[in-house]
């Protein structure tokens, strides 16, 4: 198959996987399962899932137990697009050209669909039982979504982004921004894809990880480079600077990683 037909194989797998584990919309509270599934199902490339899928099936890691962090990681993207688009942090009103949680509901609703998301994450992790043969690998993923979404990771990013808007002094500490507030979280869907693995080992995981990172840099970097949000010129050779580094790192691997040679140029190359 070319890199296109797995994107599609196994982004139409995360939508089943996602739909089989979100709560039905006519499941009380209503009102808060009809926003989770508004927010998370309501399109997106699935970049994060298949980054997970591609990571363990060049591992030799089956289909089906893959989809369990892959639906994980997207639940927490999924809170973080919530809380980013509330007015007290971004002030955005539409989200893949649909209103944001928070105009489609309401503020309080969005904070708690934001709330949801996490917590179903981490359910997902602990208890799906599509992982029921990985109970040894189950605290790994855990530990390994925990640190890139919280003050070490996104969330961290996240006030750092605040508080440098309001200060000015942004550009000056970019990529300290996107490391945590981006690369964390995509550099755990790969290493999530890696753990459930038995023949990986901590140097095979050490470049698994400098991709990752590398990779959530360069894609980062090219959303503002498309977005031209800072108006900075080198934006597009920056991320150009990560997807090279990011090769450079799978290229020491002994496993085939064309998928992931592939997915590094793509997020590059894009135009959206």
């Amino acid at each position: 198959m070319s890199f296109s037909d797995y994107w599609n194989r196994y982004q139409e797998a995360t939508e089943a996987a996602l739909e089989k584990r979100l709560p039905n919309a006519d499941q009380e509270p209503k009102k808060l399962h009809q926003a989770m599934r508004y927010v998370v199902m309501s399109g997106g490339k699935r970049f994060r899932a298949i980054l997970v899928i591609m990571t363990g099936q060049m591992l030799n890691i089956e289909l089906k137990p893959l989809l369990a962090p892959a639906a994980a990681v997207e639940c927490l993207h999924g809170y973080s697009l919530v809380h980013d688009d509330l007015p007290c942090m971004d002030d955005d009103d539409f989200r893949r050209g649909k209103p944001s949680c928070h105009v489609a509901y309401d503020e309080a609703t969005a904070v708690l669909v934001g709330d949801a998301l996490q917590a179903l994450a981490f359910e997902i992790l602990s208890s799906d039982e599509d992982l029921v043969n990985f109970h040894d690998k189950k605290s790994n993923l855990v530990a390994a979504l925990a640190r890139a979404s919280g003050s070490r990771g996104m969330v961290g990013g996240q006030i750092m982004d605040i508080e440098l808007e309001n200060s000015g002094e942004i550009l000056d500490h970019l990529e300290d921004v996107h490391r945590l507030k981006t690369a964390k979280l995509i550099q755990s869907a790969v290493m999530m894809g890696a753990l459930l693995s038995d023949e990986i080992d901590e140097q095979a995981l050490d470049c698994l990880g400098r991709y990752g990172e590398s990779l959530g840099l360069a894609f980062q970097y090219t959303d503002d480079y498309l977005d031209d949000e800072h108006h900075e010129g080198q934006l597009n050779e920056k991320a150009q600077i990560q997807r090279d580094k990011a090769l450079s790192a799978v290229r020491e691997l002994d496993w085939n990683t064309d998928n992931l040679q592939q997915m590094a140029n793509f997020v590059v190359e894009r135009t959206a």
